[in-house]
């Protein structure tokens, strides 16, 4: 199980972004600054029993946030949590909401109709560009397979986009403001620069690590074998990458990856 605090924090942006509320509302509702809860998210600070219990009340599986096991419960509990609206053949609508144990019931008859207007907000102009979304979806890419190569338990497509997301502020990558693109790029390439520096990334099964390694360098140099070669004769004084030890194939699979990235962000 995920109990490492990165995920935790991971998993519970993941959770607010599902249950629909921004970090600023989020924060109002639990009754913390926007910082406070930033930090939670970002991992750099332990999430207290106090905060876990009142976000539980607005939807969130606490269970999922703590284990990344989504509670057995968690359909009924949300049903529960939702409203549920019986529109008339009139169009008259009646919202009922089940009351939990415990609960105090307030009821208020007010004869006004009140229109409510939702604003929809729409990537376009003062979002970042399909260009941009492009290359954090790369980015996102990477760092799923490198979770995938390095860790027990990674982090799916979901859970990446959704810390991406609370990094900046946002409830779907495409409204991230265009100013604001470095920041979620910088995000990604040093959460990329965490994963490459693991101290235990050649793992136990040394063997299943080095054959990950060979797969990446190989799919990713397939179009230009000279440029592999001429790196590794340059650098290690072979033309076999089976011959390199651990630290030389992680210094040859980081030197493929950069140079990747310079490609990908040469491209037009």
């Amino acid at each position: 199980m995920g109990f490492e605090r990165e995920d935790i924090a991971v998993r519970l942006a993941e959770e607010r972004t599902r249950v629909g509320y921004s970090q600023v509302a989020f924060a109002r509702e639990l009754g913390i600054s926007r910082e406070g809860l930033r930090q939670y998210e970002t991992g750099q600070s332990g999430i207290s029993g106090e905060f876990l219990a009142k976000a539980a009340s607005l939807g969130v599986d606490v269970q999922y946030v703590l284990t990344g096991i989504r509670s057995a419960n968690a359909p009924e509990a949300e049903r529960a949590l939702r409203p549920s609206v019986h529109v008339t053949g009139s169009g008259t609508a009646n919202v009922v909401q089940f009351a939990q144990p415990g609960s105090t019931v307030n009821i208020n008859h007010n004869p006004r109709v009140v229109n409510r207007t939702v604003v929809e907000v729409a990537h376009g102009d003062g979002h970042i560009s399909d260009e941009q979304a492009a290359t954090l979806t790369r980015l996102v890419n990477e760092i799923v397979e490198l979770e995938k190569q390095l860790k027990k338990k990674p982090g799916s497509f979901r859970s990446v986009w959704g810390s991406v997301n609370a990094h900046c502020g946002v409830t779907q990558y495409r409204l991230i403001p265009a100013e604001t693109f470095g920041k979620a790029e910088n995000y990604l390439r040093q959460w990329i620069g965490r994963l490459n520096s693991m101290a235990s990334a050649p793992v136990a099964d040394n063997d299943t690590w080095r054959k990950r390694k060979y797969a990446y360098i190989k799919i990713n140099t397939k179009d230009d074998a000279a440029w592999l070669t001429a790196y590794l004769k340059k650098a290690f004084h072979t033309e076999s990458i089976a011959d390199l030890s651990d630290d030389d194939l992680d210094r040859t699979y980081r030197a493929v990856a950069t140079r990747k990235r310079d490609r990908a962000r040469r491209a037009p």
